[in-house]
């Protein structure tokens, strides 16, 4: 190590050397840096300190990534996980890990967590679900899946040998009462049909509101894609409505939830000469506020209605008809309902309602109606008196 003396303007002398760290294991390069002391014995010293550092930190000058914490480590997973999921999802995910994981495992040290700590907390997850409490934690499986995902993460990422949530055995889930989809039945769509036929249409908004609710009914739409759909969405010569996106929490526009999600839905006679009157009525509308007008379910004071707005108004409609609440998804559920009962197979509701595969169809709507019990006792006697 070559030693100089180097004289400083205000006339000071110092040591300096230039030190031969080795091969930077991250680049491949020859790696040096530079000492300086007030004495030679000085520049000694720190010449082994920079080589021993240079060392400890793997022979590479490069910074380490410095993650010690679960809450450092979720906040670099979702730093990347966060740009591969749609705004809603984003959302969801948020709120869940800052309610449920954050406040469990945000202060551990990611080398300290074991299996014991985590296999102790789905445990308390388990039995809050399992006695009836509400929340995310009612679902444990998400919350395990989701901190195991983002463990693996840090294995990844070097900063742990191994994923301690891996070797967590799942409690049993309690079996409970199988819920039916809210939807109404046929009594209650006749009354609820029939309220609506009593409305003031001349009121734009009661005829906005009429022509969504029996367009969600008609189709089976989600109302996430009614209310993203243009007037170049629909076709009212042919009467078939095209779904190709949804719209998101933040009033922004999605991709469908699945390539399923793209579908064209044909329509009846009566819904499409519904949606020619109201685009007829909605086009004087916004001629009068010196507009023309793109979307479907405009409000005219923004691009998108906020269904959160529109949702209190079901409400409200849905008091005043004497029906049940069912909510905008309700609607989707009765046409799903409707359909399959009156003999449409299941292959042809799935593609209709977007579904990924038939089964889910099924096994989300397919469920006892007491009409259809008493055809079948009826079609069994039938059946026995013809043998």
């Amino acid at each position: 190590m070559n030693i100089k003396q180097i004289t400083k303007q205000n006339g000071k002398i110092v040591y300096r050397a230039s030190v031969y760290l080795g091969i930077d294991q991250m680049t491949g390069k020859k790696t040096r840096t530079t000492v300086t002391a007030s004495t030679q014995k000085g520049v000694k010293a720190k010449a082994k300190t920079a080589i021993s550092e240079f060392i400890a930190n793997g022979s590479t000058r490069k910074p380490k990534p410095t993650i010690t914490t679960y809450k450092e480590l979720v906040s670099l997973w979702w730093d990347s996980y966060k740009h591969t999921v749609k705004p809603n999802t984003v959302q969801s995910m948020s709120g869940t890990i800052k309610k449920h994981l954050l406040p469990v495992f945000g202060d551990y040290r990611v080398d300290k967590l074991t299996t014991p700590i985590i296999q102790q907390q789905v445990n308390k997850w388990a039995n809050k679900a399992n006695s009836g409490e509400k929340g995310a934690f009612a679902n444990y499986g998400l919350l395990h899946n989701l901190n195991r995902r983002i463990l693996q993460y840090g294995v990844a990422m070097q900063l742990m040998p191994f994923n301690p949530a891996r070797e967590v055995i799942m409690p049993r889930k309690r079996q409970t009462e199988q819920k039916k989809v809210k939807c109404l039945d046929k009594q209650e769509l006749k009354t609820f049909l029939a309220y609506l036929d009593t409305l003031d249409q001349s009121n734009y908004t009661t005829l906005f509101d009429v022509t969504l609710y029996k367009l969600l009914l008609a189709t089976g739409c989600r109302i996430s894609e009614a209310l993203a759909l243009e007037w170049a969405d629909i076709d009212l010569n042919k009467g078939i409505i095209s779904i190709n996106k949804t719209l998101n929490r933040q009033n922004g526009l999605n991709s469908p939830k699945s390539n399923a999600g793209y579908r064209d839905i044909p329509i009846d006679q009566a819904t499409l000469l519904m949606l020619k009157q109201y685009k007829n009525r909605q086009q004087i509308e916004s001629w009068q506020l010196g507009r023309s007008e793109t979307v479907v379910f405009s409000v005219f004071t923004q691009k998108y209605a906020y269904s959160g707005s529109l949702r209190q108004r079901l409400k409200k409609h849905f008091a005043a008809a004497g029906v049940p609440y069912v909510s905008f998804h309700g609607f989707r559920h009765t046409h799903t309902s409707l359909i399959l009962y009156a003999g449409v197979n299941a292959k042809d509701a799935q593609y209709r309602l977007g579904h990924s595969s038939a089964n889910l169809t099924q096994n989300t709507y397919w469920h006892v109606d007491n009409d259809q019990i008493q055809k079948t006792a009826i079609t069994y006697a039938t059946a026995v008196n013809n043998l």
